[in-house]
């Protein structure tokens, strides 16, 4: 089965058919972009049949200062849609998620000087239940390691702290977590990485036990070649009318580096470097793959 997302904004001329303004939470925006997403099923072996699952439209000011995504699921027949909220630094502060228009979740976010989280606020507005992580951060400036220090708080209580080591290539390396006294520690995780950057193998300590688990990542053991961007291999243009057609072209053109025998699983970026990316990955279902479309134009 191959799983199939769509990204496609629409253009100027495309500003008759929708809105020029949106309106997210209690306020109304004035429209920068539109993507509009399409998720499809789809059998290797048979190309000529698409099964869509799910779709979506995500709508974003003229100033990139806030998002809205809208969802629907075929399954359910439900929408979900949850707005974001950004700083003038991009940075995301809050989140909004409804499910038929009913608020589920709200997250709230703090930064410190140096743009990093220092609060992490998730409410659940259904149960009112509440989860809290304050950080602080710890570098090494001969080294070029990093610590983060995480307290994880519910609905205003400490409930563990966890302690995570970056070296000098920004990689997570070992995880420490610890009790509600910052002192017993729980377990450590340990993280081993491949070539292509990716973890390779996990080691978890319990010390009350003295056990030692390894856990192989079949991830990091693929070969760098097998993470790959690419020129598209066709100078058609995409639109949303002609998707489906457009998608079964570019694939055909590039089934050799996509059928590679070398690569079992993969993830290939075919770009056309101005406004249209394909980016073709491997997933764990049925040996499936996935197919996100992007093409990005501003109103």
């Amino acid at each position: 089965m191959i799983c199939f997302s769509i990204f496609v904004v629409t253009s100027s001329s495309a500003q008759q058919k929708e809105a020029v303004t949106f309106k997210a939470g209690w306020k109304t925006y004035n429209l920068g972009m539109v993507i509009h997403e399409y998720t499809y099923d789809y059998t290797h072996t048979d190309s000529a049949r698409l099964y869509v699952t799910d779709s979506a439209k995500t709508y974003v000011s003229s100033d990139s200062t806030i998002s809205m995504v809208l969802n629907y699921r075929y399954k359910d027949k439900t929408e979900y849609k949850t707005v974001y909220y950004l700083n003038s630094k991009k940075q995301t502060v809050k989140s909004e998620t409804y499910k038929d228009d009913i608020m589920q979740e709200t997250n709230d976010w703090k930064y410190d000087e140096k743009n990093r989280v220092s609060t992490h606020l998730r409410t659940n507005n259904i149960s009112g239940n509440t989860y809290k992580k304050v950080c602080d951060y710890i570098a090494d400036k001969k080294t070029g390691e990093l610590v983060t220090n995480e307290s994880s708080y519910y609905n205003g209580k400490i409930e563990f702290y966890t302690r995570y080591h970056y070296n000098g290539k920004n990689q997570l390396y070992k995880e420490v977590r610890l009790n509600d006294n910052n002192k017993d520690i729980v377990h450590t995780e340990t993280f081993v990485y491949g070539e292509n950057g990716k973890v390779s193998e996990r080691s978890v300590y319990f010390p009350e036990f003295k056990v030692t688990k390894k856990f192989d990542e079949p991830a990091g053991k693929i070969p760098p070649i097998c993470f790959a961007m690419m020129p598209m291999g066709t100078l058609e243009k995409a639109n949303l009318k002609t998707r489906i057609a457009y998608i079964k072209r570019v694939i055909q053109k590039n089934l050799k580096t996509i059928n590679n025998p070398d690569c079992k699983s993969f993830e290939y970026t075919f770009t056309n470097k101005l406004n249209c990316n394909i980016i073709i990955s491997t997933t764990k279902v049925n040996n499936g793959r996935i197919v996100v479309y992007q093409f990005k134009e501003k109103i």
